[in-house]
């Protein structure tokens, strides 16, 4: 199923993805693939 949205960090539209951690939905920009997490929970910053 492919979720689509307005990205919560750049806010750009387009696919999302969810963060493994704080749950939000981010375009593909701004998702680390090999963690499962968005930019902002890569450093250790889990932001709700």
């Amino acid at each position: 199923m492919e979720v689509r949205g307005i990205c919560s960090i750049c806010g750009q539209p387009g696919k999302m993805y969810t963060c493994s951690l704080c749950g939000s939905l981010v375009c593909g920009k701004c998702f680390q693939w090999k963690k499962g997490v968005c930019k902002r929970c890569q450093g250790g910053l889990k932001v709700h």
